[in-house]
């Protein structure tokens, strides 16, 4: 006797194909240069250039603008003739022009009349972090480590301290391999040119 059998397959609907997600426009830093020179942003808010997109900085609070004037009233009289120190003053990287709280440059001034410092030329910044901590710690970290900036402090006010970040590490996975948190009873050393030209107590950097 002749049996039959059947076979059945179930039919799967087809799958959705994935939603178009937008792109960021990204600009060049000359590209950048040149929305400046036309006036784009006068009118505006400050921004910076980070990783080929305009930021719009976030406003400084008290705080930050009081530690910031500390910092500044400390760190620049420990400053050797041969460097430039800075505040909020753009320094040029590849896809990027962001605009640190503290940098420290190689000299003379008159190098930059035409131009700002590049990665090569920059030993030490500096970012205030108050509501911008996660910002600070994560992309622009990664972004300084990329660009091989050497020394980058971060002044944490949430937990009041300072993190100086050294030997930076390029590739896939940005970085730097030293950290070292200073609290309220230690002091920063103020290394320029892999020598310690002084320290600064935590305690009166933090309002």
């Amino acid at each position: 006797m002749a049996t039959m059998s059947s076979t059945s397959r179930t039919i799967r609907p087809a799958r959705p194909a994935d939603p178009a997600v937008p792109q960021p426009f990204r600009i060049t830093v000359e590209q950048y240069h040149r929305m400046g020179e036309l006036g784009f942003f006068t009118a505006k808010p400050r921004c910076e250039l980070i990783r080929g997109i305009i930021v719009e900085k976030l406003l400084m609070n008290p705080p930050h603008k009081t530690a910031l004037r500390r910092l500044i009233d400390l760190l620049r009289p420990l400053i050797p003739e041969g460097y430039v120190f800075d505040s909020q003053g753009p320094i040029s990287l590849a896809d990027s022009e962001p605009e640190p709280d503290v940098s420290i440059t190689l000299g003379p001034d008159d190098r930059y009349s035409d131009r700002h410092a590049g990665p090569d030329e920059v030993v030490l910044l500096v970012e205030v972090a108050d509501s911008s901590l996660e910002y600070d710690r994560g992309e622009k970290l990664q972004l300084y480590a990329e660009a091989g900036i050497s020394v980058y402090w971060v002044v944490n006010l949430r937990d009041r301290s300072v993190t100086v970040y050294t030997r930076p590490r390029g590739g896939r996975n940005p970085g730097y391999r030293n950290r070292v948190d200073y609290t309220p009873g230690a002091a920063v050393p103020v290394v320029i040119g892999k020598k310690t030209i002084g320290t600064i107590p935590v305690t009166e950097i933090l309002p």
